[in-house]
């Protein structure tokens, strides 16, 4: 693949495994802020390096220029985006990332007319989230085109990595996004619950704020639009009191605590653990008349299934495959995307109601 990528977080847990992904990447520069870190994962994979911090524009925007791809792996990337996106206007790169935290989406959707007059694609979502769900819900429309809401229940992780844990307890909230009639609001945590066959039988799940119900409505043209979390009963019980007790004490205390409990685990889980782990992600797709078709996706881990979707993008870009200002991935590069990347296989279970 010609062309010159930075991978910046390259010696996290998923930026460690793309960086061995992008094999055939002719120039790949391994990127992150600790410069030491950077250089033990370049230096087994005989890669150019660099380190810069974020908060040096001019350094940053030095180490991009004569850059055509920008892949962001550096969460939390409510930190990481901007600053890269700044410097990605400047110097006419196309900026991608692995992020998954909603309010990140909404903050690179409102920069849709700068990068479309610099001539550069914002690409946020090229890892598990939001690419996976993104095709699945752009496949049903597909199969089923007067589909009027979409909900999407995603099964738990089975395996979580320390950044990803520590991307996720900063969006713990008193209140659920939703998607209704092309606007997003909000519920109280807790309090839509909705059961979804996972491949082992009917499970509930409840309703939490992921990206794809800002993006869903962009990608898809569907203006109503829910992301279900499969939780057990006690799992659902302290999201509930959780997001009433943000309520009356404002969520900084009990941000503290979750990022206390991030900080105790593994920065990756146990390659045994992760090559047996799965993800299963089941949408519902409402008719007029709101009679369900159902649709299923199985994946590999997140963490396998990130770094082959990002390998893919990253090549069909370099191959031109490229549109200035925001996009999804589903949306530019089709619903198959997924298939593509070897990343998961759709099945149909339309006959089946997840009520």
């Amino acid at each position: 693949m010609r062309g010159r990528v930075i991978l910046y977080g390259a010696s996290g847990y998923t930026g460690r495994m793309i960086a061995a992904q992008l094999d055939e990447v002719d120039e790949l520069v391994v990127a992150g802020r600790n410069a030491a870190k950077v250089e033990a994962v370049a230096q087994p994979l005989d890669r150019e390096w660099c380190s810069f911090d974020l908060s040096d524009r001019a350094e940053t925007v030095f180490a991009l220029s004569g850059a055509d791809i920008m892949l962001n792996a550096a969460g939390p990337f409510d930190r990481t985006a901007m600053p890269l996106i700044d410097a990605c206007l400047a110097t006419g790169t196309h900026y991608l990332d692995l992020g998954g935290e909603w309010p990140v989406f909404i903050d690179i959707m409102a920069r849709d007319e700068e990068a479309r007059a610099a001539g550069i694609m914002l690409l946020p979502g090229v890892g598990l989230t939001i690419a996976a769900t993104d095709c699945l819900l752009l496949r049903a429309v597909e199969l089923w085109p007067d589909t009027a809401q979409l909900d999407l229940g995603v099964s738990r992780a089975q395996v979580v990595s320390r950044g990803s844990a520590t991307s996720m307890s900063g969006l713990v909230a008193p209140t659920a996004l939703i998607c209704r009639d092309g606007e997003l609001c909000e519920v109280p945590s807790g309090s839509l619950a909705k059961a979804f066959d996972f491949g082992e039988g009917m499970s509930e799940a409840v309703a939490m704020s992921w990206a794809d119900v800002v993006t869903g409505h962009f990608t898809t043209g569907v203006p109503n639009v829910t992301v279900y979390n499969e939780m057990r009963w006690h799992e659902r019980a302290t999201y509930r009191g959780t997001g009433l007790g943000m309520g009356f004490t404002g969520r900084n205390a009990f941000r503290a605590v979750g990022g206390l409990i991030t900080r105790a685990l593994r920065e990756g889980p146990p390659e045994v653990a992760r090559g047996s782990a799965r993800f299963s992600m089941v949408v519902e797709a409402l008719d007029p008349w709101r009679r369900p078709r159902l649709l299923r996706l199985e994946t590999l881990d997140g963490y396998g299934a990130s770094a082959r979707i990002a390998e893919e993008v990253v090549r069909r870009v370099l191959a031109g495959e490229s549109q200035p200002g925001f996009n999804t991935p589903a949306r530019l590069m089709g619903s198959s995307l997924v298939e593509t990347s070897g990343a998961g296989e759709f099945e149909t279970l339309s006959g089946r109601s997840a009520a």
